[in-house]
């Protein structure tokens, strides 16, 4: 009976050591968090509010909040002497990406707004002129990225689709 006593605890003591956690999480499109001498102030575009409760001068609104906060912001830096420019946009079949006095090797990266990589190509120093084809994209906004081959940000542009006519 001690055997099956011990046994039945070892097992249960193993299924409390693994047992899951569920911690709150918020996907939302900003927020941040700000600390003063008398205060501190969090705040989350799209947070599910659950309860406020007021006393007159101070109101406390309650809800899940990610305490880690990481903002993903777009950083635009230009390399000196490239320029580009995308066209037509809107667009419903070809879009046209034309790069001037482009010396270095550059990246192209299309989007959709959800961060999912549609397309990406490698543009050599000497191109000057590349075209994408929307037609397989359905109407929506996309994000087109051009970037020096080191990684730093040059271009971004939002391109939306439309339906051909």
């Amino acid at each position: 009976m001690k055997k099956v006593i011990f046994t039945l605890f070892s097992f249960a003591a193993a299924a409390v050591a693994n047992a899951q956690s569920i911690s709150p999480q918020v996907i939302a499109s900003a927020g941040t968090h700000y600390t003063g001498s008398n205060a501190q102030l969090s705040w989350t575009i799209g947070e599910p509010v659950i309860t406020t409760v007021s006393n007159g001068s101070n109101i406390i609104t309650q809800g899940f909040h990610q305490t880690l906060l990481n903002v993903t912001s777009v950083e635009e830096e230009s390399i000196a002497g490239v320029n580009v420019t995308v066209f037509p946009n809107p667009t419903s079949d070809l879009l046209n990406i034309n790069l001037t006095n482009n010396l270095k090797d550059l990246q192209m990266e299309l989007f959709d707004m959800t961060g999912k990589l549609l397309q990406a190509r490698k543009i050599g120093a000497a191109e000057g002129n590349i075209q994408i084809s929307m037609t397989e994209y359905a109407r929506a906004n996309y994000l087109l990225r051009v970037y020096a081959a080191d990684g730093s940000v040059n271009y971004t542009y939002k391109v939306q689709k439309m339906n051909a006519h």
